[in-house]
């Protein structure tokens, strides 16, 4: 018979901090090694508490964890990274809380999956390292489509498999993505909206080379649309509104395409 240790050591990022109770803190914690929990920062909203520090969104670090019956509880914590930009900067915090909130609705608990970890770390790090907002959350959008399967047909028709010739190009959810002039007369949904095709080549640009956010250049409304095509498509699949949008929408155009230097 297997005995699982009684406190066990995981790598982490802290995706959200929320009060529990009076004293406590419930975090959820991407892991490399079990992936997404929720545990227990005992005393964490206490401001002498030693896991105070470390019960923070976007902290990252070495967790151990205490098996309990209902929700694990965080023994230790040694700091890896603290979040200084998320502490400062209201676009890059907003945009981290639609990642989070993402990630909270579509990755399964306790399923460990190393890849997802290592593409929302290096997306932590490049936002903590000053990308520009609104580039660093449409590069995340379109790359967590990818890693979950739902990334959407860009330069192809998701009904014919066609190549797409037209400007503007159709572009449908429910489809899976953009439709040629042709099946777009004949079989567009209520969802279709019409997307200029620089907006999809940026797509595919930043879905193959995700590093791009910090050179790659188009008009301020294609950032726009391409944000708002990322939201419909992302409520599609999840089925539900990601709420941290509401955040995003009241942050000032200027500091969205800011470019933080470290």
């Amino acid at each position: 018979m297997l005995i699982m240790p009684r406190i066990v050591k995981v790598q982490g990022l802290v995706l959200q901090a929320v009060p529990w109770r009076e004293k406590d803190r419930l975090l959820t914690v991407l892991t490399k090694e079990r992936g997404k929990l929720s545990v227990l920062a005992q005393g964490a909203m206490r401001p002498q508490n030693r896991l105070t520090p470390s019960s923070q969104t976007g902290v990252q670090g070495n967790f151990w964890l205490a098996k309990a019956r209902d929700l694990d509880r965080v023994t230790d914590v040694r700091i890896e990274k603290m979040p200084l930009r998320l502490r400062t900067d209201i676009a890059a915090l907003s945009a981290f809380g639609i990642m989070a909130e993402i990630l909270e609705l579509s990755a399964p608990a306790e399923a460990p999956d190393e890849e997802l970890f290592a593409e929302v770390l290096w997306f932590h790090e490049q936002l903590e390292g000053g990308a520009p907002t609104h580039k660093w959350l449409v590069a995340m959008l379109i790359r967590l489509l990818m890693h979950l399967g739902w990334a959407p047909y860009l330069v192809t028709c998701a009904v014919c498999g066609n190549g797409l010739t037209d400007d503007p190009v159709a572009f449908a959810p429910s489809f899976g993505g953009s439709l040629c002039k042709r099946c777009a007369s004949l079989k567009a949904p209520p969802d279709a909206n019409p997307c200029p095709s620089a907006v999809l080549q940026t797509f595919h640009a930043l879905l193959r080379q995700p590093k791009l956010i910090f050179t790659l250049q188009l008009r301020p409304t294609f950032w726009g649309q391409a944000l708002a095509l990322m939201r419909a498509y992302w409520r599609y699949h999840l089925e539900a509104e990601v709420r941290a949008w509401q955040v995003w929408a009241k942050v000032p155009p200027a500091a969205l395409t800011a470019v933080i230097l470290p």
